[in-house]
């Protein structure tokens, strides 16, 4: 069994909310892709359940929550943290 990662994100909502963007947008990504995969090949790894209209709920939400610049970098400071993330998973 692999080691448990450490997510090294900023305890803030808006680090929050950028970290989710990027799981969801990662989420609605694989939906994408398994689209495109051949009958027979395997695709399980890209499958997730996405309700429709769940992405531009998201949006509308974290539209919702920005409040200034500094909410803005903090949630950029969280999505890279979820990008990181994804980095360093063994493949």
């Amino acid at each position: 069994m692999p080691v448990p990662m450490t997510f090294d994100v900023p305890a803030s909502a808006a680090a929050g909310w950028g970290a989710m963007y990027v799981v969801e947008g990662s989420r609605l990504g694989g939906i994408m892709l398994s689209r495109s995969v051949p009958d027979g090949m395997p695709s399980a790894y890209l499958g997730a359940k996405h309700l429709s209209g769940e992405w531009r709920a998201l949006l509308a939400a974290i539209d919702g929550e920005t409040a200034d610049e500094a909410w803005v970098e903090q949630a950029i400071v969280g999505a890279k943290a979820a990008f990181e993330l994804y980095r360093r998973a063994p493949a």
